[in-house]
């Protein structure tokens, strides 16, 4: 059987046909009961296989076999919500979003059994898994930030009263008190060069300026927004006279290492209160407070299918040691691949790809690389640097 010595959770092996009736037994239960609502979940029994292969880090096996596991198990967990033929009818569908989200419809799991099988391993665990969408419930997304983390933001926005600029924050404000709630780090606004470094980045069009100023303050997202609030008019409402405001929100939302756009979302809303300024306010808190859920689902459904890139530099290395740091980086756990490295004047450079952080794969490469006297010297969102001294 398959060890690590980092894992306390594993368990003897089951007899196959214990295992089998066991699943059989839930899936039966499923299909029987009624339609369960929004949010709730199912315990199912699923199983999970991934190869072994001589000299491969068992840890990573045993991430492999789980993360298999995992997607079949929501593949059950959804099959007792509807019948053969809309399966059928809605596979591709169906599975595509299973396999984006697998990780994140996971709540609770544990392992019934674990054995080598010939050159696979192979892992049996039961699992409360969503049967409402993701977005719909959040303790399933919950489950993506154990398992992920959820990305560092940082907001840009500006705010306009009859399309003029003001120095407001209500909608931000806004932003900034859901996304908290709902656990997400955001970069300190109270920060005076912050403040100054995000008025100077107003232009709501410029991705590519948001992104490099995100990422210098280590945001992995820049929501880069634009609130605005326009007249509607007045009227008098039991002699008190009202002041009404149509409000519109738009959002993109960026990553500062690509400065690539994963989303954009635009809400409507208005607001009428005794006063223009009070009227202002409460048009873009309703603006912000509609588009808070809309930016969170569309951030967490691409984080989720993201796959990490970290770039990994080490200077002052000789030639016949990079392949040796290669290897090594191939063999970390949560790494999936590492791209053919560069090599120029002492310094070597690697594309790394996994769900792995880059803090943690800084953690561990001195201890593997088998490089003496290497030591790491910085760490930012999507690169390691080292150096080798000799």
């Amino acid at each position: 059987m398959l060890k690590s010595k980092s894992d306390t959770r594993r368990r003897s092996v089951f007899p196959r046909a214990a295992i089998l009736c066991a699943m059989a037994l839930v899936i039966l239960t499923g299909l029987a009961a009624a339609q369960p609502a929004g949010g709730e979940f199912r315990t199912v029994v699923a199983e999970g296989v991934a190869a072994l292969i001589p000299g491969k880090n068992p840890d990573k096996v045993y991430d492999e076999a789980l993360k298999d596991a995992k997607r079949n198990a929501v593949q059950m967990g959804v099959g007792v919500l509807v019948d053969s033929a809309t399966l059928v009818e809605n596979y591709q569908m169906v599975s595509d979003k299973i396999l984006a989200l697998s990780s994140g419809y996971v709540r609770n799991f544990k392992v019934l059994s674990q054995a080598n099988d010939g050159d696979l391993y192979r892992i049996v665990i039961q699992a409360e898994v969503a049967v409402a969408s993701i977005d719909a419930d959040l303790r399933a997304v919950l489950a993506l930030k154990e398992d992920k983390g959820y990305p560092r933001i940082m907001l840009i926005g500006v705010e306009k009263e009859n399309d003029i600029a003001r120095q407001s924050a209500t909608a931000q404000s806004e932003l900034e008190d859901f996304l908290i709630q709902k656990g997400f780090d955001l970069v300190d606004q109270s920060q005076v060069d912050v403040n100054k470094a995000r008025d100077a980045a107003m232009n709501p069009d410029d991705l590519a300026k948001a992104a490099v100023l995100g990422e210098a303050y280590g945001a992995e997202i820049v929501i880069l927004f634009q609130a605005h609030a326009d007249s509607d008019g007045q009227s008098v409402v039991h002699g008190i006279p009202m002041h009404s405001y149509r409000g519109v929100l738009d959002a993109r939302m960026v990553y500062t290492d690509t400065a690539a756009m994963l989303g954009s979302v635009s809400v409507n809303d208005g607001g009428s209160a005794e006063g223009a300024p009070a009227a202002i306010r409460l048009t873009h808190q309703r603006t912000a407070k509609k588009a808070g859920p809309l930016v969170m689902e569309k951030i967490l459904a691409d984080w989720q299918k993201r796959v990490n890139k970290i770039e990994v530099i080490v200077s002052g290395i000789a030639y016949s040691e990079m392949k040796k740091v290669q290897d090594a980086l191939k063999n970390v756990r949560r790494v999936d691949a590492v791209a053919a490295p560069r090599f120029e004047k002492g310094v070597a450079t690697f594309q790394v790809q996994g769900d792995i952080k880059p803090e943690d794969l800084a953690d561990v490469l001195p201890e593997v690389a088998g490089v003496e006297g290497l030591e790491v010297v910085t760490v930012t969102p999507g690169r390691v640097e080292c150096r080798v001294s000799r």
